[in-house]
């Protein structure tokens, strides 16, 4: 990586890690700004170092991310539909960022399956409190999904893209249970670190190649 590439590297680092830190000041000022920063470095760092459409198609994700963080923190969470909207549309471009490696491996199997159970599961689990708003859930539940079955399918040299999609799943399974069905402990600490992670790892996986 070049000097410039790694300075993206640690301003994601950085606010990353600022953001967590404010988290029980909130809400604050330009709190919306802070939490934008790592997903927006990423980007850029993406665009620069990974070739091809690839770099691209994650310059394009990622921006997505961060504009889903916006609509998360201002207002009070008001704009919950249009960052799981934008949310979405990241995860539609992840599915074809990884699809762009596509490889059928039976190893990748019990992963696959691992996966689906477990999307099942936790559909079966936030059903009773989605009420208007299963539609929605179910839909971005199965795209997200389907990121970590791309994730698995990739033909490439490491797995930290998978790790990532699988942070990216934990993540949000956290959220949709502390939104849906009982507070979690810890419940933002939780999905920002695994959000955080999640993103880092997707790029570092594509970096490493």
């Amino acid at each position: 990586m070049t000097t410039v590439q790694k300075t993206w590297l640690y301003i994601f680092a950085a606010f990353a890690v600022l953001f967590i830190a404010l988290i029980p000041l909130e809400p604050y000022p330009g709190n919306f700004i802070i939490k934008a920063i790592p997903a927006i470095s990423l980007a850029v760092l993406a665009f620069m170092a990974v070739s091809s459409s690839q770099g691209k198609l994650l310059f394009s994700a990622l921006i997505f991310c961060a504009a889903a963080d916006i609509a998360l923190e201002i207002a009070g969470g008001q704009y919950f539909i249009a960052g799981l909207g934008l949310f979405l549309i990241a995860h539609i471009l992840f599915i074809i960022t990884f699809s762009r490696d596509f490889k059928l491996q039976k190893s990748k199997i019990p992963v696959i399956v691992l996966l689906v159970v477990y999307s099942a599961m936790m559909t079966f689990l936030l059903t009773p409190s989605l009420k208007e708003m299963a539609i929605p859930v179910y839909v971005y539940v199965t795209a997200l999904t389907l990121v970590g079955i791309f994730a698995a399918l990739r033909a490439a040299k490491n797995d930290f893209t998978l790790y990532g999609a699988i942070a990216f799943i934990i993540s949000d399974s956290v959220l949709a249970i502390n939104k849906f069905v009982m507070p979690v402990v810890a419940a933002d600490y939780v999905v920002l670190i695994t959000y955080y992670t999640s993103l880092f790892l997707i790029v570092y996986g594509f970096l490493r190649e």
